[in-house]
């Protein structure tokens, strides 16, 4: 007679983990998850902060209005921090000093941003002369005449005079904005005239003899 084999009870539960082995499963798999996020978070912080870096800049900014014509100074300029633009021309901060001493080529008002090609060397047209001339109080309007303004000057009759009318005129640009002398009784300006007249107006501002009056095309 065969012997039959006993069978391994069927109601006996599966082997359990030991609970420190399941605890240090989960904790592990909290770490990784915790530190997957952590560097994510570093790297969106990391390229928040490079792309502030590289879309801010700080550049010159005009903090008095200067006129096309006058030179500017330190004074004039101050910076500011602003986004970065496409097709806008400006200056870095440390640029600064190169403006300093330069002529504004156009007009620069209180708080714009002057471009590399603002300023730079005033250049006498061709076939013209720059003058400078020292006139009386009384001798040129007393409202202001910036840099390109259209103006006459007129030859005025001397001391010894005996003809009072009016002489010749010429046509002239004022050059640079008209300065009171430091003894307070006249001003300095310079003008540009046609070379053909450069030596006439000088004969006549040695002698004290010419007056400007402001064009009404100007």
């Amino acid at each position: 007679m065969a012997l039959s084999r006993p069978r391994p009870p069927t109601d006996l539960a599966p082997p359990q983990r030991p609970a420190a082995v399941q605890l240090r499963a989960r904790r592990s798999n909290r770490l990784i998850v915790l530190g997957v996020l952590c560097a994510c978070l570093g790297a969106l912080i990391m390229a928040w902060v490079w792309t502030g870096t590289q879309e801010s800049q700080t550049v010159v900014v005009m903090a008095a209005h200067v006129a096309r014509g006058e030179q500017v100074e330190a004074a004039d300029l101050t910076t500011t921090t602003l986004g970065r633009a496409d097709g806008v021309a400006v200056v870095s901060a440390d640029q600064a000093s190169a403006l300093v001493g330069q002529y504004a080529l156009v007009d620069l008002p209180a708080g714009s941003l002057p471009g590399p090609d603002a300023v730079g060397v005033l250049v006498v047209p061709a076939g013209h002369a720059q003058l400078g001339l020292r006139l009386a109080a009384g001798r040129l309007p007393s409202q202001p005449l910036p840099p390109g303004t259209r103006v006459w000057l007129i030859a005025v009759p001397g001391a010894m005079d005996a003809n009072t009318g009016p002489g010749a005129q010429y046509e002239a640009v004022v050059a640079s904005a008209p300065l009171v002398t430091t003894d307070g009784n006249g001003w300095l300006v310079d003008v540009q005239v046609e070379e053909s007249v450069a030596g006439q107006l000088a004969a006549l501002a040695a002698v004290d003899r010419i007056a400007m009056v402001r064009r009404g095309d100007a």
